[in-house]
């Protein structure tokens, strides 16, 4: 028995900060979800995973009993407590038994179809985390990892019978007030129904661009039939064939089909593997009023690149002050200084996860997307030239094997580009159709709507399940 709780205190430790306790801050947000109707609703139709780690506070302890009483019909929430409710004890010796218990619920949980799962535990290690995250992943669950910063843990504890409690003084030495997660870049997500349903959406106005627009079909045929020559020898329908419209071969080169793909999202704030980043971006108030909270959001238009299909967002007064990103880029600066994006980082986030089975189902999310059957009176100005956060985007699509700096910055390699113009004598090359205004400046393409589109996002961050190596200081 001895043995098993030096190898549960070791496997804490390997997985924890290292730091000294009264050097580690600690705080916890405020869930959007527990005291907004809109998140609420939006919860309760979409599908959210929430892990919470670490100490308890009053807000957390207040937050999560609040969150067990509006969510009761659409959640599988784990935690201590509920481990103790079948029956066991929170024991260093049934500390296995306990993961095992998480692993086998969260599990269950998604299967079922649950729009919401919460695993609320005092105990947990880097393992245990790369499961979750590749559950999420799986079923295309909208992750949230609170908290994401911290401050002093004067005022933390850990509940009576809890795990953490049961290793009295080794809770101190092993057991840490910092969550076993890195925040590597923030982001509007979009729901498993919404991403799908905004990657066919941009499929009809490429149908219109093809419709309307000659030198758009010459340009997005060649693009395919090259395509084409690389996978014709495994035996695919081509161009050629007459059961493959050109629409189709779009959708397929830049893999806007595949709905098990991840789930779409809009980038606001690159962070990386930094903490000092993390810290101070989670520290403002725009951040700590909008984390974990559904937004609202107008897609003004999309921009085709060679590499990519990407919506433009326009954002309001109060998003705007979320963004941190470059507006404009020049390309070749981006691929000889190896701009690290959301796409570099999601791909990171993913190393070392489980290779999970999970019995999938169909989405039980309910989808958002709407016009707004507001005409837009002059679509080329919906965004001024000189606004902040006009490259804001949600990337649609992707080719196949396209670098990754071009599908993160790609709208802001457009956008450069569109910017040089300003100052042309020479005409531009737009073209007006029913739904949209297309305007094209060397390889890129811009369509404006006519009338903008809406879709709730949810604001979150894309995590990896490893520590940082150095504790936030006082």
């Amino acid at each position: 028995m001895a043995s098993n709780v030096k190898k549960i205190s070791q496997k804490m430790k390997d997985s924890s900060v290292s730091s000294q306790n009264e050097s580690t801050l600690l705080r916890y947000f405020r869930l959007k979800m527990v005291n907004d109707k809109k998140t609420e609703m939006y919860v309760k139709f979409a599908k959210v995973m929430i892990i919470a780690q670490g100490c308890y506070t009053d807000v957390r302890d207040k937050t999560f009993k609040d969150l067990k009483k509006l969510f009761k019909y659409t959640s599988c929430i784990l935690s201590d407590e509920s481990f103790k409710n079948c029956g066991k004890f929170c024991l260093p010796e049934t500390t296995e038994e306990f993961y095992e218990y998480l692993k086998y619920y969260s599990k269950k949980g998604l299967e079922e179809g649950n729009n919401l799962i919460v695993i609320d535990s005092t105990m947990s290690n880097v393992e245990q985390n790369q499961y979750y995250i590749a559950l999420a992943y799986k079923m295309q669950y909208v992750i949230l990892v609170v908290p994401p910063v911290a401050i002093n843990v004067s005022n933390s504890m850990w509940p009576k019978h809890s795990f953490a409690s049961s290793f009295g003084t080794e809770a101190a030495t092993y057991i840490h007030p910092v969550n076993m997660f890195q925040h590597l870049f923030c982001a509007w997500y979009f729901h498993d129904s919404d991403s799908h349903q905004l990657r066919s959406e941009v499929s009809l106005y490429i149908q219109d661009c093809l419709d309307g627009i000659p030198g758009f079909y010459n340009i997005m045929h060649k693009n395919c039939r090259t395509l084409d020559d690389e996978e014709g020898q495994n035996g695919k329908k081509n161009l050629d064939s007459e059961e493959m419209q050109l629409i189709d071969a779009i959708k397929h080169y830049y893999n806007l089909n595949d709905k098990r793909q991840d789930l779409a999202y809009c980038a606001v704030k690159v962070i990386g593997s930094s903490m000092k980043a993390m810290n101070e971006y989670f520290k403002k108030d725009i951040v700590l009023s909008n984390y974990g909270k559904m937004s609202k959001l107008l897609i003004v238009g999309f921009i085709i690149t060679p590499y990519i299909l990407a919506a433009r967002v326009k954002l309001t007064r109060n998003q705007v002050d979320l963004w941190e990103m470059e507006d404009l880029l020049d390309e070749s600066t981006a691929k000889q200084h190896n701009f690290i994006g959301p796409l570099s980082l999601l791909q990171e986030s993913k190393q070392k996860l489980p290779d999970v089975e999970v019995q999938l189902i169909s989405s039980k999310s309910n989808p958002t997307l709407v016009s707004t059957a507001k005409s837009v009176e002059d679509p080329l100005k919906i965004i001024p030239y000189f606004a902040r956060g006009k490259a804001c985007n949600i990337v649609l699509g992707k080719v196949k094997n396209a670098p990754t700096y071009q599908v993160d910055y790609g709208v802001q390699f457009a956008l450069n580009m569109e910017a040089k113009t300003l100052n042309a004598t020479a005409n531009l090359d737009i073209t007006e159709l029913d739904n949209c205004i297309v305007k094209r400046i060397g390889k890129y393409w811009f369509v404006y709507l006519k009338e903008m589109l809406q879709i709730d996002g949810f604001f979150s961050s894309c995590v990896k399940p490893l520590p940082f190596d150095d504790p936030i200081k006082l």
